[in-house]
C-alpha cells in the first residue's frame, strides 16, 4: 500500500501519504520495523525487473548520490556524514537497468544504501576492495547481474567514479561487459600511457548528436572526431591485488569536440569497455551506450527535488531513513518508466504495467476528452499500451500533445501524476461499486 501511495502522490512525507492518523503511524511504524529490510524491498523490485530484461541486451546504470538531511538534522539520529563531510545523511547507489533496442526503463536490478560512519584509513590504498565504499561498483552490478536470470547481455555502465581497475578485472564475464569514462591516465603494459597513445591514433572519423541541456548549460549540437584502440593496461602498483591479473587488454573510445563553445565546455570522453570496437560504428555504439548514462541523472532529479523531494521527509531513524530511500527508489524508477515509455517503446508495454483497471478506466475518459479533431492532436498510440497512458499524463502535466514539441520530462509527468490521481480518486469516490 505504501508503494502504491508514494507512487500516486509523489511525496515521501507521511502526512502527505496517509489520510488518517491511524494510516500515519502504521506508515511510520513500517519503514521502523527491522523485519522490513531494504534488500528485500530492493530484491522484490529487481523480480519484476527481471521479468521485463528478459531476453535483452540490458544496460546496467550505476551511479551515487547523496541524501542530505542537514537541515533537519536536529530531527534525526543514527545518520552518516555525506560528501562535503559535515552534513548528516546516507548515499543511495542504484542499478538502473535500460533496454539498449529501444532505451525504456525496465526497473531497478539493485541497489546499495549506505551511512558513511568512519574516515578512510591511513593506508588506504592498501585496503582490499570489499572493505572500501568503491566495491559498491562490483557489488551492486554483480548482484543486478544476479537478479537478471534470463537476460542474455549485460552491459554495466559507470562514470569517472568508477574508473577503478577491479571493475575491470572483476565484473566482467561470458555475458557482462563493462563501459567505463576513464579518468586516470593509466600506464600501460609496455610501455606510455593511455592518454597519449589513444590520441596518437589516427582519427577514425566523425559523429554528431544532440547534448542535452544541464543547469548552467543549454542543449546544442555537438561535432566530435572519434579515435579508438586495443589496450593493455598495467595493475597499478599501489595496493595491487595478487587475485587480479597484472595486465587486462580492453577497448578505447575517445570522442573530442570540434569547435565547442569554450574549452571548459568541451565534450571529451574517454570511454574504456570490454566490447569490441573494430570500426567508426562501433565506436559511434560505444558513445550512444554511455549516453544512456543520462537516465540516471533523470532518476536522481526524480528521488528529490523534481518530484518525491526525499529530503524532505520528517522519519528521525536512520534505518527507517534507509528503509524509505529503498522504497523511494523504486517509485522514482516507476516514474522514469512513464518518462521512456512516452514513445515507440512504451507501445511494448501494456499500461497495466503501472496502473491499476480502474486507473485504466479513468485514462479512458480522460483521453477521450484531451484529445482534439484534428489527427495531429489524437493519442497516436495503440490503446492501453504504456505510450498511449503517457501521452494521456503528460497532456494533464501541461505538455500540448504535439509530437514537434519538445518531449515531456520528468517534472511534466510528475505533475500530471498528480493530477491523474487527483482525478482518478474523485472517480472512485463517485462510483463506489
Amino acid at each position: 500500500m505504501v508503494f502504491e501511495r508514494m507512487f500516486t502522490r509523489l511525496s515521501a512525507g507521511m502526512r502527505r501519504l496517509a489520510d488518517t492518523r491511524a494510516e500515519k503511524v502504521a506508515f511510520t511504524r513500517l519503514f521502523r520495523n527491522p523485519n522490513v529490510t531494504t534488500q528485500e524491498i530492493v530484491r522484490t523490485a529487481a523480480a519484476r525487473t527481471a521479468e521485463a530484461a528478459a531476453g535483452r541486451h540490458v544496460l546496467i546504470i550505476e551511479d551515487s548520490s547523496e541524501i542530505n538531511y542537514e537541515a533537519k538534522a536536529p530531527r534525526k539520529r543514527g545518520l552518516g556524514r555525506v560528501g562535503n563531510g559535515k552534513d548528516v545523511g546516507l548515499f543511495v547507489h542504484p542499478a538502473l537497468a535500460v533496454d539498449v533496442a529501444d532505451g525504456s526503463v525496465l526497473g531497478l536490478a539493485a541497489a546499495t544504501i549506505w551511512r558513511r560512519d568512519r574516515h578512510k584509513e591511513q593506508d588506504y590504498q592498501a585496503v582490499p576492495i570489499e572493505d572500501k565504499e568503491s566495491y559498491k561498483w562490483i557489488g551492486t552490478a554483480k548482484a543486478a547481474c544476479q537478479a537478471l536470470t534470463d537476460t542474455p547481455l549485460v552491459t554495466a555502465i559507470g562514470d569517472r567514479e568508477a574508473d577503478i581497475y577491479e571493475v575491470f578485472a572483476r565484473l566482467p564475464n561470458e555475458r557482462t561487459h563493462v563501459l567505463i569514462r576513464a579518468v586516470r591516465d593509466r600506464a600501460l603494459g609496455k610501455q606510455g600511457h593511455l592518454f597519449s597513445e589513444v590520441a596518437k591514433t589516427p582519427e577514425a572519423g566523425r559523429i554528431a548528436f544532440e547534448l542535452q541541456a544541464r543547469p548552467g548549460r543549454p542543449a546544442r549540437t555537438v561535432r566530435l572526431a572519434v579515435r579508438f584502440a586495443e589496450v593493455t593496461l598495467r595493475q597499478p602498483r599501489l595496493g595491487a591485488d595478487r587475485r587480479d591479473p597484472r595486465e587486462l587488454t580492453l577497448n578505447i573510445v575517445e570522442v573530442r569536440e570540434i569547435d565547442p563553445p569554450s574549452p571548459k565546455q568541451a565534450v571529451m570522453w574517454r570511454l574504456l569497455t570490454t566490447h569490441a570496437v573494430k570500426t567508426l560504428a562501433d565506436a559511434s555504439h560505444i558513445v550512444d551506450l554511455y549516453r544512456s548514462r543520462w537516465t540516471i541523472e533523470q532518476l536522481f532529479r526524480t528521488l528529490k527535488s523534481q518530484a518525491i523531494d526525499l529530503e524532505e521527509s520528517l522519519l528521525a531513524d536512520g534505518d527507517a531513513l534507509e528503509r524509505l530511500a529503498a522504497t523511494a527508489l523504486v517509485v522514482a524508477v516507476r516514474v522514469m518508466q512513464l518518462v521512456h515509455g512516452r514513445g515507440a517503446a512504451g507501445q511494448t508495454f501494456k499500461a497495466a504495467r503501472l496502473f491499476s483497471v480502474a486507473e485504466i478506466t479513468v485514462l479512458e475518459v480522460l483521453i477521450a476528452r484531451l484529445q482534439g479533431n484534428t489527427q495531429k492532436q489524437k493519442n497516436p498510440h495503440p490503446q492501453h499500451t504504456l505510450a498511449w497512458a503517457a501521452w494521456c499524463i503528460a497532456r494533464l502535466g501541461g505538455w500540448n500533445g504535439y509530437a514537434k514539441e519538445r518531449p515531456p520530462g520528468p517534472i511534466t509527468f510528475s505533475n500530471g501524476l498528480k493530477r491523474f490521481h487527483a482525478i482518478a480518486e474523485g472517480f472512485a469516490l463517485a462510483n463506489p461499486n
